[in-house]
């Protein structure tokens, strides 16, 4: 096995394959690696004269013959599950010989190719038979112990028909592998040092009784194993509910899919579920405090418009989860919308990625605005240090997600690089001059972020003085007549810390620095509700 990554330096990657001398190349493509792939593929092709390149994975789902006849140095793609017929390729490979005419794999389902003649060999997509059977990855000699966690199917299928998906793409039974099973994989990937895994089912709550006897398995695990599921939040009935309140904290990350908060899109997309049970178990996610809850939407959408996305994101950042995550719609091979896509007015890239440009109710430059909007909320949302502060300005004023992405369109804001201090000095900078009522509220965040005390967002911190330490009267000495309220972190006998505060609205924020404790951040600090009273 050779491996690496997209950064990987394909130098590397095709002397490495060199060194083997192969008659056969196999590689699973899917839609962030395949450009890779085709830059490695062809000149391992050339380099290497006769050998035979085998692909699958999920870009295969589709019609393969424009991506035959383009690529030349392909033999076979495979289409489907591939863990059943692998194994049989492989026994038609070692017992070929060069009198052996037929390809090894004509004779077996799911190969798609070009035959000499130059007809395309058409197949539909295979699914393991006997799924619970299959060899655990684990156990296979090539599995990679090394990364800090490892993915884990419990179960395989869909029961959603949610047309961007390739899990929708045909109604293949969900099959599922005994909770005991995995509860004994878990002790092995436990014992192998990792401390997080990754189920890779679709819906984990599709089968409520079933993900309660998973959610039991991975109580067993707490404190040793953190897991990340996904959960569709419009299907959360009340026994999961009872079940996900009584789990330890921390012992989930969840993945709550929302996509879009319109009916009529949700229906569009043949996704189960009203948007007003997501927005429902969305919010119970949220309530329980305990978990780490992530929500998506996709822009671009069939039906979906950039202001109806606009309201999602706002509605969104009401509700509070700890990230949200936006994303265009990538019309992958062989869905529904690839398959429809001149139907459905959707125009999308014609390589990997393969996402939208443009559809019916969303342009090319709101799309792009879309991606800004992403950013916008990776920057200062999702980040755990400006997020409480930015939801607050949100909430409060409804048109400032909309107008911030307006500001940012053609800056170059997509592209540029920033730097935790120079992303919040961005923010600051475009709130002077729109907003400037939350400025006091973006420098406490930029005082209490430990950030630079020499730039402007500092300006307003002021030092504590206290007029006489044995009675604490203390004041403010630009307004001698206007009282502050007592410093609720002084340590009057201990020199070695300094107080500061800012008047924010009617809040004061306090703050405590001791630099032999952190040089940078206040090591103490306090929030009071402040009314001037001349």
């Amino acid at each position: 096995m050779v491996s690496g990554t997209p950064k990987t330096d394909p130098a590397l990657i095709i002397s490495s394959v060199l060194k083997f001398r192969p008659h056969y190349i196999f590689a699973t493509a899917w839609l962030f690696n395949m450009e890779t792939l085709q830059f490695l593929l062809c000149r391992l092709k050339a380099l290497l004269g006769p050998v035979r390149i085998i692909l699958g994975g999920p870009e295969f789902l589709g019609n393969n013959e424009a991506f035959l006849r383009g690529n030349g140095f392909v033999d076979s793609v495979f289409k489907g599950e591939g863990e059943e017929i692998f194994p049989l390729l492989i026994r038609n490979i070692i017992e070929d010989s060069p009198q052996h005419s037929p390809e090894p794999w004509e004779s077996l389902p799911g190969f798609e190719y070009l035959r000499p003649d130059g007809s395309y060999r058409k197949c539909a997509a295979v699914a393991v038979r006997d799924f619970p059977a299959l060899v655990p990855p684990e156990k296979s000699r090539f599995f990679n112990w090394e990364k800090s966690f490892v993915q884990l199917e419990t179960s395989r299928g869909c029961f959603n028909t949610c047309r961007f998906c390739v899990s929708g793409i045909c109604n293949t039974p969900v099959r599922n592998i005994d909770p005991e099973i995995i509860r004994q994989r878990l002790k092995k990937i436990y014992r192998k040092g990792i401390r997080e895994v990754r189920i890779l089912d679709r819906t984990f709550n599709a089968q409520p009784l079933r993900a309660v006897r998973l959610l039991e398995v991975f109580r067993s695990f707490a404190g040793k194993i953190r897991f990340h599921i996904e959960i569709h939040p419009a299907l959360i009935n009340q026994t999961i509910k009872d079940t996900l309140s009584s789990l330890p904290e921390g012992l989930l990350h969840i993945e709550a899919g929302i996509q879009s908060l319109n009916d009529r899109v949700i229906e569009g997309c043949g996704r189960a579920g009203k948007t007003a049970c997501a927005v429902e178990g969305l919010e119970y996610l949220v309530s329980l405090g305990k978990f780490e809850v992530h929500a998506d939407l996709i822009a671009g959408l069939p039906g979906y418009t950039y202001k109806q996305l606009l309201m999602d994101a706002n509605r969104l950042i009401g509700i509070g989860p700890h990230e949200i995550q936006l994303e265009s719609l990538k019309v992958l091979p062989g869905t529904y919308f690839r398959e429809k896509s001149r139907e459905t007015g959707l125009i999308h890239s014609p390589v990997p990625p393969y996402e939208i440009l443009n559809t019916k109710h969303i342009t090319y430059d709101q799309l792009n605005r879309c991606m800004i909007l992403s950013k916008i909320l990776e920057s200062w949302y999702n980040d755990p240090r400006w997020r409480k502060i930015f939801r607050e300005i949100v909430l409060e004023y409804p048109d400032f997600l909309r107008e911030l992405t307006e500001f940012l369109s053609g800056t170059g804001f997509l592209t540029r690089l920033y730097s935790f201090e120079s992303k919040s000095e961005l923010l600051y900078d475009y709130c002077k001059t729109r907003y400037p009522s939350v400025l006091g509220a973006l420098s406490a965040g930029w005082v209490l972020n430990g950030l630079s005390l020499k730039k402007e967002p500092a300006a307003i911190l002021r030092p504590w003085i206290s007029r006489c330490p044995e009675n604490a009267s203390h004041y403010n000495p630009e307004e001698p007549e206007c009282p502050l309220p007592d410093n609720p972190l002084s340590r009057k006998a201990d020199g070695r810390y300094r107080y500061y505060y800012i008047i924010e609205n009617e809040n004061i924020h306090w703050f405590c620095f001791n630099k032999e404790i952190d040089r940078r951040r206040p090591v103490e600090y306090a929030c009071l509700k402040y009314v001037r009273n001349h």
